[in-house]
C-alpha cells in the first residue's frame, strides 16, 4: 500500500510507472487466484469426479464456494468452444451480445444468493434441526451416495415444477430465452431461481445432513456447465442412465416435441420413470429459445417480465371480440398455478402437487424457418469497446465473490449496484436504445466518484488498480460526450437540410400539379432524399445513429 499520506495529490502520493505495473498486476491477486484453479482437482469436479471422503464435512460452514472453484475452468471453456465454433465453419452458433447477456445473468445469480450459498440452506438448516427423521452419519460413503441420488430426483422436481407449476415459470424464463446453444447459456441463470426450487430440495433435510447436500447441491448444478454445448453428439450407451448435451438440446429446443422435455439435471432416468423423456431428432433439430421469442438484452426485463406477466396480466386477457378469457373466479386461480400453456378446456393430468398438460405440444405453433435471430447490428468499434469493458467487468466480479464474505454493507451494495448498471447499460447498446449514451456516462461518473470518494476517506495514497480503472472510465466519459455531441451538431444540420429541402418540394409540387407531372416527379424526389440519407429508417434502427 505504501506510505499513508492526508491527501492523494501528485506531490506527495507519486507512484511510478513499474510501482504502478507492479501493483496493477500482482497486488489483485487475480491471475493467480484464476490460475491456481485452473489443476486437474477442479476440472475434474466440474465433471462430479470425486469421492465422499475428499468432500464431505462436517458443518455445512465449511463446504467450499465449488462454483468459484471451478470458474476458471468454466472462463477457459466458453473461450475454448468459442474457437472451435469458429475454426469449423459454426460461428452462427455464437454471438456477442448473445453470450455477453449470458454472462450478466449468471452474475446477476450468484450476486442474489446470501453468501454465495443455496437459498434453500436456510431454510433446510431449520428443518433438519427441527423436524428430521434419522441422523444418517456425515460421514458415511452410503450417507453420500444416497444423497447423490435424492439431489437429483429433488432436482428433477424443482425443475420440472419451474416448468410447469403456473407461475414458478417466471423463476426460469431467462435459462430458456438465448437462441444460441452453448456453454455461455449454462451461465444464464435465474436470479431467483433458487426461490423456485427450495422447497424441492428442502424435502431431503428430514434425512440428509446439511453439509452433504450443500455439497450436491453444487455439483449438481456444476455438471450441467457440460450439457450445454453443440459440439457433442450422442454418447452411446451413457445416455441411458446420465443425462447429456443430446437431451439437453432437447429441453431448450422451442419445437413442438421439446417442450417440457428432459428435466433431469445429472441422471435422466428420472424423466423415463416419469414419461417426460424425448430424444433429439436428426430429422428435426431442436431451434432454440422462447416460444414468443424476447428480442431484447435487457437484463432485468429478461429476469423478471414474464413473473408479471403470469401473476398480473394472463388471468385477465381478453380475446379478439373482447370476451374475458377466463371468466370465472376459479380459472382465474388456475391460471395462476396451473401450467403456462393452460386455459380453459385444455385437457391436464396431475403430476406430485400440480398438473401438467396432457398432451404437452398442445398449443405450440410450428417454427417459422429459417430463423431470424434477433441479432442487431453494432458498429466494430461499440463491439469492441463493450468487450473492453466486460472484460474488466468480469474481473471486478471474481474479485467481488473471492473476497465478498470481508465487505462490508455499503462496499456490498455499490458494487452490486455497479454491476446491474452495468449489465443495463450494455443491454441498452445491444437493443440500440436511445438512452444507452446516456446511461453509460451516468456509469462512468459514478464510477469515479466512487473511486475518488474510497481514496480521499481511506486516506492512503492512490493504489495502481484503481488509477487504471478511474483513468479507464473518464476516458469513456469522455468518448461518449464527443459521440453525443457529434450526433446532435449532425442531427441539426441536417433538420436544416431537410426543412430546406421541403420548403423547395412544396414550391415545386404546385407547379407540377398544374402540369400533370407529380407522380413522376415525386419519384425522382423520393430517391433523391434517400441518397441524402434521409429515407426512413428501419424499426430495428429507430434509435438514431450515435453508434
Amino acid at each position: 500500500m505504501g506510505p499513508s499520506c492526508a491527501l492523494p495529490s501528485p506531490l506527495n502520493c507519486s507512484v511510478s510507472v513499474s510501482d504502478w505495473l507492479s501493483h496493477l498486476f500482482t497486488n489483485t491477486s487475480l491471475a493467480y487466484r484464476l490460475y491456481a484453479r485452473l489443476d486437474l482437482t477442479n476440472l475434474r469436479h466440474s465433471l462430479y469426479l470425486l469421492s465422499p471422503y475428499e468432500s464431505a464435512v462436517p458443518k455445512w460452514e465449511e463446504v467450499p464456494n465449488y462454483n468459484i472453484q471451478v470458474s476458471a475452468w468454466w472462463m477457459l471453456l466458453v473461450f475454448v468452444e468459442f474457437a472451435l465454433l469458429s475454426l469449423t465453419g459454426h460461428s452462427d452458433r455464437f454471438a456477442l451480445n448473445d453470450s455477453m447477456c449470458s454472462v450478466f445473468a449468471g452474475m446477476l445469480s450468484q450476486c442474489f444468493k446470501f453468501g454465495g450459498r443455496a437459498v434453500a440452506i436456510f431454510g433446510y438448516v431449520w428443518v433438519w434441526e427441527h423436524f428430521r427423521l434419522i441422523e444418517l452419519p456425515w460421514d458415511s460413503p452410503w450417507t453420500w451416495l444416497l444423497c447423490f441420488l435424492t439431489q437429483d430426483l429433488a432436482y428433477y422436481l424443482g425443475h420440472r415444477a419451474v416448468h410447469e407449476f403456473g407461475f414458478f415459470w417466471g423463476f426460469h424464463t431467462i435459462h430458456h430465452s438465448s437462441e444460441y446453444y452453448n456453454f455461455s447459456t449454462a451461465l444464464r441463470q435465474a436470479a431467483i431461481q433458487d426461490a423456485g426450487l427450495a422447497a424441492y430440495d428442502i424435502l431431503q433435510a428430514f434425512l440428509i445432513p446439511p453439509s452433504i447436500f450443500l455439497v450436491h447441491r453444487y455439483f449438481s448444478e456444476i455438471f450441467q456447465f457440460w450439457m450445454h454445448t453443440s459440439l457433442l453428439g450422442s454418447l452411446g450407451p451413457l445416455g441411458f442412465v446420465f443425462n447429456t448435451p443430446s437431451h439437453h438440446r432437447v429441453h431448450h429446443g422451442r419445437n413442438a416435441y421439446c417442450i417440457d422435455r428432459n428435466f433431469g439435471g445429472v441422471l435422466i432416468i428420472w424423466d423415463r420413470m416419469f414419461r417426460t423423456f424425448e430424444a433429439e431428432r436428426k430429422e428435426e433439430p431442436p431451434v432454440y429459445g422462447l416460444i414468443r421469442p424476447e428480442r431484447s438484452f435487457d437484463q432485468l426485463w429478461l429476469q423478471f417480465h414474464t413473473l408479471k406477466e403470469l401473476l398480473c396480466d394472463k388471468w385477465r386477457l381478453k380475446d379478439e371480440k373482447g370476451q374475458k378469457v377466463f371468466p370465472k373466479w376459479t380459472d382465474k386461480v388456475k391460471a395462476l398455478f396451473f401450467p403456462p400453456g393452460w386455459f380453459p378446456g385444455t385437457k391436464i393430468r396431475h403430476f406430485f402437487h400440480w398438473t401438467s398438460l396432457d398432451d404437452h405440444t398442445f398449443g405450440v405453433p410450428p417454427v417459422q424457418m429459417p430463423v431470424q435471430k434477433y441479432d442487431p447490428s453494432l458498429s466494430v468499434w461499440l463491439k469492441a469497446y463493450c468487450l473492453a469493458h466486460f472484460l474488466l467487468l468480469l474481473c471486478i466480479f471474481l474479485h467481488f465473490e473471492y473476497d465478498r464474505a470481508h465487505l462490508g454493507y455499503l462496499d456490498f451494495t455499490l458494487k452490486i449496484a455497479f454491476f446491474i448498471c452495468t449489465m443495463q447499460s450494455f443491454g441498452a447498446f445491444f437493443d440500440k436504445k436511445k438512452f444507452a449514451p446516456f446511461l453509460e456516462i451516468f456509469r462512468s461518473f459514478g464510477v469515479l466518484s466512487y473511486y475518488i470518494t474510497r481514496t480521499i476517506i481511506e486516506h492512503h495514497k492512490p493504489q495502481p488498480n484503481r488509477i487504471f480503472i478511474a483513468t479507464l472510465f473518464v476516458a469513456s466519459a469522455i468518448v461518449w460526450v464527443v459521440v453525443l455531441l457529434r450526433h446532435f451538431v449532425k442531427k441539426e444540420a441536417k433538420a436544416k437540410v431537410t426543412a430546406k429541402d421541403g420548403k423547395e418540394n412544396r414550391i415545386i409540387g404546385n407547379e407540377l400539379r398544374k402540369d400533370g407531372m407529380m407522380e413522376e416527379k415525386e419519384e425522382e424526389r423520393k430517391e433523391n432524399t434517400e441518397r441524402r440519407g434521409g429515407g426512413e429508417r428501419s424499426k430495428r434502427d429507430n434509435c438514431d445513429c450515435w453508434i
